[in-house]
């Protein structure tokens, strides 16, 4: 993405802060990866179901009824349970969007850093000239030309979200050119293909992998903005930032309908952050 800026590099923080900093946003994480799988099971309610005598009716500490604990949007419909069913799509939009992205980039700048040369310098350049291009143009232009899907966005945020991992992965793997386990590798017979996806991507993969649980967060939070936008998943598709969409005509009377999807997206990044931060501090060795 344009605007990320993540750092490839480890953060030296206290030992103190290492231990078990990640402990609580990993299990929140899980807890919504399961609700994501089991959402639908999970509520009484049809998340599509329109009950216009139920409509905007308030939260249950805010005057409603325990039927709907957090209100019901202008259409009558349950939102809790919306925000249950449009868990697993917004989830797995994002992590399918950072897994392609980080394929490509880790590919492309693992072979920039370690083969060099005008390998170096044509993904380098490819990748200068994705960060120039502004993300909101490349999905007005790709969500003009291609039928709305939940695969569209998946293309659209990972064929612009691989540029940060290249440039980690390159700066990664250009110091290991002359490694002393790498020139082994070499002398023994490795040839520089199985010297990269052997020997030089397990090295750098893990804090590779601590960026991917940042732009997980990242990757939601631009699937919510398509989604309201109205660039992303089909309409009637149950997303967060869809939900957030729905309720802009009655917000002013009907607040919740938009707070409780924009705290779940709000809670969900925090997590994804968290355990993204963590391990950068764990891969610091302090």
């Amino acid at each position: 993405m344009n605007t990320m800026t993540l750092s490839p590099f480890p953060v030296a923080t206290s030992r103190h802060s290492t231990g078990r900093g990640g402990s609580g946003p990993l299990v929140f994480v899980v807890v919504i990866a399961v609700v994501g799988l089991f959402g639908a099971a999970l509520s009484r309610y049809d998340p599509a179901a329109i009950s216009l005598p139920e409509r905007l009716v308030p939260p249950l500490l805010f005057g409603g009824t325990t039927d709907h604990l957090l209100g019901t949007d202008g259409l009558g419909r349950d939102i809790l349970a919306r925000i249950l069913a449009g868990s697993r799509i917004s989830l797995l939009i994002a992590i399918s969007a950072t897994v392609l992205a980080g394929t490509i980039g880790v590919a492309l700048g693992t072979i920039a850093g370690f083969a060099g040369g005008r390998w170096d310098v044509a993904i380098t350049w490819l990748s200068d000239v994705q960060m120039a291009i502004p993300f909101v143009v490349i999905a007005i232009a790709l969500a003009a030309t291609i039928e709305p899907s939940a695969m569209t966005v998946v293309l659209v945020l990972g064929l612009t979200g691989w540029a940060t991992y290249a440039r980690v992965a390159r700066l990664s793997a250009r110091p290991l050119r002359s490694a002393g386990f790498v020139e082994s590798a070499r002398v023994s017979g490795a040839g520089e293909h199985r010297v990269m996806t052997r020997h030089v991507l397990p090295v750098i993969l893990p804090a590779l992998i601590s960026i991917a649980c940042q732009q997980t967060g990242a990757m939601l939070l631009y699937e919510s903005a398509l989604s309201f936008l109205g660039l992303g998943v089909p309409p009637g598709t149950i997303t967060w930032g869809g939900m957030i969409a729905d309720a802009r005509e009655t917000a002013q009377v009907a607040w919740w309908a938009t707070f409780f999807p924009g705290l779940a997206i709000v809670l969900v990044v925090f997590g994804f952050n968290s355990i993204g931060r963590w391990m950068t501090r764990r891969l610091g060795g302090v």
